[in-house]
């Protein structure tokens, strides 16, 4: 039986994209078994998780709809009708949010930037307040229905002392609003948060892509995987300086998910190739212990992963990933659903493949 799986990738505001793409997977009876994200992909797999399927999209609405102004005030509402200055525009919404915060999501913290060397408690050690976060969480997912099991959900994080990915499991755990908040705690913007004894940053401080989660587990059945990405690493060459940090941050945040998605290609293809070369072998050698060794690294399942990759638009700069303007929300969440459309549109996954082919990966083609 094939596995369906999602996961989104870390990346703030551009999360709205991935908002998108689930609302057309849910609108065409596209039934996912897994979720697996970091930071606000963490948080959109928990609201996709943590949801029954006839209130699920709505409330994903409403939680981005929650963070969201309902309109920009009437100077920059006519600034942004205006191309000449609608990166101003964008550039005067970045900088309000930065110095108000985001309702029911982040505030600043009122003196954390005056010295920056005092010792503060670990829930303070940030330059904004993110406690708003776990009562929104608590009003948009229901917590008793994520940790019922009707679907699974897989975030990641990291031990501030080992350095190390963590992964919480609604498999292996109950899933509180907390886990959530420490997948998405980035530093030194926002505070660690701490579970039990053990304090957590962002899981993109490690790896800003989830994909190793599902890697370690995908020899198991086939699966038909849906990775939703935030950054494009296949920018335009920037021109400008303004332009060059955000084509900076897309490369750093889009953490090679491209190459680890490759390699893990090579070795599916391999493990698949020994599994059809096992039945060449006669059947006296094949039951030498070294020949059973060898043959039990092989795999019969194979895995298709449909590659979305969120566009950069004109508009875009550094502060892209705080821009929680209503319009901006709205058009990246209207982008998630035109890109799923046309992959479910296409469903290159259903084209018949080579009996070697252990893990196939599908991109959109070009407009």
């Amino acid at each position: 039986m094939q596995s369906t799986v999602l996961i989104l990738q870390g990346g703030g505001a551009l999360g709205a994209y991935q908002a998108g793409v689930y609302q057309h997977l849910s609108e065409q009876h596209t039934e996912v078994d897994w979720v697996i994200g970091t930071s606000i992909g963490a948080i959109n797999a928990a609201l996709i998780a943590g949801n029954p399927p006839h209130t699920r999209v709505a409330q994903i609405k409403a939680f981005w709809d929650s963070l969201t102004p309902s309109q920009p005030d009437p100077l920059t509402a006519w600034w942004l009708s205006l191309p000449p200055l609608a990166n101003l525009a964008h550039s005067m919404n970045t900088m309000g949010i930065l110095m108000k915060g985001v309702h029911g999501f982040f505030k600043p913290r009122l003196g954390a930037s005056a010295d920056i060397n005092a010792k503060v408690p670990l829930n303070e050690m940030g330059f904004y307040d993110t406690s708003a976060l776990k009562f929104t969480l608590e009003k948009y997912v229901d917590f008793a229905y994520l940790n019922r099991g009707a679907m699974r959900l897989s975030i990641c994080a990291v031990d501030i002392d080992s350095g190390q990915s963590v992964v919480f499991d609604s498999k292996k755990q109950v899933i509180l609003a907390e886990h959530i908040m420490a997948s998405g705690a980035l530093p030194p913007g926002f505070p660690p948060i701490q579970i039990d004894d053990k304090a957590y940053w962002d899981g993109g401080v490690y790896s800003n892509s989830p994909l190793s989660v599902f890697l370690a587990e995908v020899r198991q059945k086939d699966a038909l995987c849906f990775m939703v990405d935030l950054w494009d690493p296949t920018e335009i060459r920037p021109t400008s300086i303004a332009e060059g940090l955000a084509r900076y941050k897309s490369i750093q945040y889009a953490s090679r998910s491209k190459e680890l998605l490759e390699n893990y290609q090579q070795i599916a293809n391999l493990q698949k190739a020994i599994r059809l070369l096992a039945d060449k072998i006669p059947s006296a050698e094949r039951q030498q212990e070294t020949t059973q060794m060898l043959l039990a690294l092989g795999c019969d399942h194979t895995v298709n992963v449909v590659n979305l990759i969120m566009k950069a638009s004109k508009q875009d700069h550094y502060f892209k990933d705080i821009d929680f303007s209503r319009e901006t929300i709205t058009a990246r969440w209207q982008d998630g659903i035109h890109d799923c459309k046309r992959a479910l549109q296409h469903k290159a996954w259903l084209v018949p493949l080579p009996p070697h082919a252990g893990l196939v990966i599908h991109e959109l083609p070009q407009e």
